[in-house]
């Protein structure tokens, strides 16, 4: 440690003497090299409990990344094993290899659910299930529903009993008439909640919820099952379209419009291939002028600047002229 002392030390204390000449430089110089010297010493003692550190932090890596390696090699024999065990059995059973028997028993088992749901009524109250012939909710008392949990996934087009929270057929691809209900219950509440935007008619099937309040309004979000990227790009163009503009440049995530002394803004939260998720608030200034407001806020600080730094020139000068003269 001495001898990272003294070289921390003297760098110190070499760029004090090449930058102070004077005698108040070296009344300065007398003040800082003690405190330089005993920051040094702080230094170097600090730099060597963190190498010391480093080196035991290395060694537990290394520890444990050959820990890891033998755990994982040991996992994947395991897995070779229980794969091959498995893969035998599914071929004793006349399928061709383990990955049919896996899709020829998630057909079955999606359509037992399916079957199923046809078979079962859900309580509107309290969320029980219970079987078809029953009228009334043997757990609250509730009338229950006509239609069984299936009823409305049942395909108008090809007659497949899809699984309940299927939007469209797995057989033919139709809209299913449980989703088609459900979507026009969020087209309303879109003419409802979010009239001062286009709607949303492209792909894919959307749901809106609120997001919490902001400047006294409430905010919601718009999420989109089956769209991605290229569906919110020309949700944009619509946005574009309707007079909406951008609030940040071309970059920008968020597009806005004053619609009666409010400023409705949009915001593109998140976008991935097969779903999106999209924001509506309120706005509590058109960003435009609030932009034009800060550049010249801006332009006014740098005159201000310019005007000091101007006076204290000519102060400076002054005050030299005075002191050639005397």
């Amino acid at each position: 440690m001495g001898l990272l002392k003294n070289l921390v030390s003297n760098a110190v204390n070499d760029g004090i003497s090449k930058g102070i000449k004077d005698a108040v430089g070296k009344a300065v110089e007398g003040a800082v090299k003690p405190a330089a010297d005993k920051l040094a010493g702080k230094a170097a003692e600090s730099i060597n409990q963190t190498s010391a550190s480093l080196e035991q932090s290395t060694a537990e890596i290394k520890a444990a990344a050959a820990g890891a390696a033998t755990a994982s090699a040991e996992a994947a024999a395991a897995s070779t094993n229980v794969y091959q065990t498995a893969n035998s059995a599914a071929q004793a059973s006349g399928f061709t290899n383990l990955e049919s028997a896996l899709s020829s028993w998630a057909s079955a088992a999606e359509n037992m659910a399916g079957r199923v749901a046809s078979t079962m009524k859900e309580c509107p109250n309290c969320g029980e299930v219970v079987t078809a012939d029953h009228k009334f909710c043997p757990k609250c008392g509730a009338q229950l529903p006509e239609e069984t949990m299936g009823a409305g996934f049942v395909c108008p087009k090809c007659g497949k009993q899809n699984v309940p929270g299927t939007t469209y057929c797995a057989e033919c691809g139709t809209l299913l008439p449980a989703a088609e209900k459900a979507q026009a219950a969020e087209s309303a509440k879109w003419d409802s909640l979010l009239s001062a935007y286009p709607k949303w008619t492209l792909r894919g099937s959307y749901e809106i919820e609120e997001n919490g309040t902001m400047n006294g309004y409430p905010g919601y979000l718009l999420q989109v099952a089956g769209a991605g990227r290229a569906e919110l790009a020309q949700y944009v163009e619509m946005l574009k379209a309707a007079g909406f503009v951008s609030a940040y440049g071309s970059d920008s995530d968020t597009y806005y419009k004053v619609v009666d002394g409010v400023c409705r803004a949009f915001d593109m939260t998140d976008a991935i291939n097969d779903g999106i998720t999209v924001s509506f608030f309120v706005g509590d200034y058109d960003k435009r002028a609030a932009a034009k407001e800060a550049a010249a806020a801006k332009a006014g600080e740098a005159r201000d600047m310019a005007k000091e730094a101007a006076d204290a020139a000519k102060n400076l000068a002054k005050g030299l002229f005075k002191k050639i003269k005397l």
